[in-house]
């Protein structure tokens, strides 16, 4: 077991599947440790691939001390239109309420996930693996879309 770091760097790299490459610094420089499809799995991931990089137990690897980069995907770009075509593991009611409903997404690079704003029920955080970045919308949907953010945006100063 050498020097164990204080801190641990991991990174994730968007493959062309849309999946989640997981890279850790380690000793001998940047080791991908694993892929996934859930953003959910990405810190697990990476606490696992630093305790095997260092040779450590996981539980040495404090979740406080872990920095995960997730950088925003090729295949988004802020005030796209998207589709919620998922709620993930979730049976919660309010997550399920926007499943199937269109709204403008932003990248919030600290979750690593999408700020997506829907009209009648506000904004909430969608990982990628969430959303349809190629929605087909109807134009009462852009419409709804449209007004409900025209109505809810800052006035100017």
């Amino acid at each position: 077991m050498g020097d164990v770091p204080l801190r641990f760097r991991a990174r994730v790299r968007h493959e062309p599947d849309r999946s989640y490459a997981v890279l850790v610094e380690g000793p001998e420089g940047e080791v991908q440790v694993g892929v996934t499809r859930s953003t959910r799995e990405v810190r697990t991931l990476a606490r696992e691939g630093a305790a095997r990089l260092f040779d450590v137990p996981t539980d040495r690897i404090a979740e406080r001390h872990l920095d995960v980069e997730i950088p925003q995907p090729p295949y988004g770009r802020d005030g796209q239109w998207v589709r919620i075509v998922s709620a993930g593991a979730s049976t919660a009611a309010d997550d399920l309420a926007d499943l199937g409903v269109a709204g403008q997404a932003h990248w919030f690079g600290h979750e690593g996930a999408w700020f997506v704003t829907v009209a009648g029920s506000g904004t909430a955080i969608h990982p990628s693996e969430h959303l349809d970045f190629a929605p087909v919308l109807t134009a009462a949907e852009v419409a709804e879309l449209r007004s409900y953010l025209a109505r809810s945006a800052p006035p100017p100063s």
